[in-house]
């Protein structure tokens, strides 16, 4: 096998494995899980974690309608 071929044969996999990894990330059976995270950082203030989850249910809303 000649260099060429392999650098070749290279990208195609780092291709595929990014195409897969993309497809992973915004498939919408991750979407709970995703949005279950952004709720890490509000973990322990009760008032903004209310505040978030308000303003959520504000923004599905309106994309609803």
């Amino acid at each position: 096998m000649d260099i060429g071929m392999i650098r070749g044969l290279g990208t195609v996999v780092v291709l595929v494995a990014f195409v897969g990894l993309a497809l992973w990330v915004f498939s919408p059976r991750r979407k709970k899980d995703f949005d279950e995270a952004t709720q890490l950082p509000f973990a322990d203030d009760p008032e903004a974690s209310r505040h978030v989850e308000h303003a959520q249910k504000n923004a599905s809303g309106s994309k609803q309608q």
